[in-house]
């Protein structure tokens, strides 16, 4: 059984919104309540935004790190791309359709599955249950609609991913540019290096892309990438031809070798 939780990003500026499921083989509950309390914050009353500002919180920045960790041990990560003119509309059944992908991949096919979604991302909850309801690709799925994501804490996990995702995708289309300087610990001979911003955010989570090894690679290049397409990646029939060839160039596949 894996449990899957859905939580969404929106760039209305921009013209796109992206959602992401993060699929974990169990209930991440108790280990991220462990988390929050090694760094100081209630699991019953706080919850994790990645919007909130945390310049000058080390105890919140520490807390994003160490989740960032547990998604890389324990997490993969599938997203789904709409337009965001009407996001409202498009992005519950866009989730849906990426799952009924998702669902294909070995990790996942044949399995019996939770599945939860934070709120608003249907207009109502009786037209996701419609959308579900007697649909043989989700035969194996126990769905949870209109889910608080401060209970559900798995939808705390996908709030980062789709946070992070929306980072990467904003660089690539340009909107965003932005320096960092790397801070590693130990003797890391990366510490102290400036990247851009984009880049910090793959490294951190490149491992958690549901993929596939390419069947037919045609070269060692070649074989260091892995097909994210489809089973981790819906692009949406309402997102622009500006934008969706931008997602598909930086999300379609994604490369797993050295990057030193």
């Amino acid at each position: 059984m894996a449990y899957l939780f859905l939580d969404d990003s929106k760039h209305h500026r921009s013209g796109f919104s992206l959602a992401a499921f993060a699929i974990c083989d169990a209930d991440p509950a108790e280990e991220m309540g462990t988390l929050f309390l090694k760094h100081g914050f209630d699991p019953s009353t706080f919850e994790f935004k990645s919007s909130a500002s945390m310049k000058d919180d080390n105890d919140l920045q520490a807390l994003r790190n160490s989740l960032k960790s547990f998604i890389t041990r324990n997490c993969k990560m599938a997203l789904c791309v709409v337009d965001s003119a009407d996001d409202t509309k498009n992005l519950g059944p866009a989730s849906l359709a990426l799952l009924r992908n998702a669902l294909k991949h070995p990790q996942l096919k044949g399995g019996q599955h939770k599945v939860f979604f934070d709120e608003g991302l249907f207009k109502h909850k009786s037209a996701a249950e419609a959308l579900t309801a007697r649909d043989e690709d989700f035969a194996g799925c126990n769905f949870y609609f209109e889910q608080d994501s401060k209970a559900v804490m798995g939808i705390q996990l996908a709030d980062i991913m789709a946070h992070t995702c929306s980072i990467m995708l904003l660089e690539a289309l340009g909107v965003l540019s932005k320096m960092v300087v790397l801070d590693l610990p130990g003797d890391s001979i990366y510490d102290g290096l400036e990247v851009e911003l984009g880049f910090e955010m793959w490294a951190g989570i490149r491992y958690a892309f549901l993929s596939q090894n390419k069947r037919n690679p045609k070269d060692d290049f070649d074989l260091a990438n892995v097909d994210v397409y489809p089973w981790g990646l819906f692009i949406d029939e309402s997102v622009n031809e500006r934008i969706a060839p931008v997602v598909m160039e930086r999300f379609g596949e994604n490369y797993l070798g050295c990057i030193h």
